[in-house]
């Protein structure tokens, strides 16, 4: 797995105490499929046994275990002011 890290997500992650979270959200539809987005939350997982630790640089990024290994994860910080947050973006290599 390999990840894009813009120098920004990275400060900012850093400011939040280093871990970093990436995992799976289902969002479902009464008419459609559902759709799996990938959202990004600084800190530790709570059951670290379903996710898998990488360390990019200093900071320990967790992965949820049923995320393809095989795909690239770009992180980027978005928002302003108090609002900033990371968007995580999946793409296979």
């Amino acid at each position: 797995m390999n990840f894009e890290l813009e120098d920004k997500a990275k400060k900012w992650i850093e400011s939040k105490g280093k871990p970093l979270t990436v995992k799976t959200l289902e969002v479902k539809g009464c008419c459609a499929v559902g759709l799996q987005e990938l959202l990004a939350v600084p800190g530790k997982p709570k059951a670290l046994n379903r996710f898998n630790e990488f360390k990019v640089d200093s900071i320990s990024i967790y992965v949820e275990k049923n995320i393809n290994v095989k795909e690239n994860i770009t992180l980027k910080l978005s928002g302003f002011g108090f609002l900033k947050s990371i968007s995580a973006k999946a793409s296979l290599q």
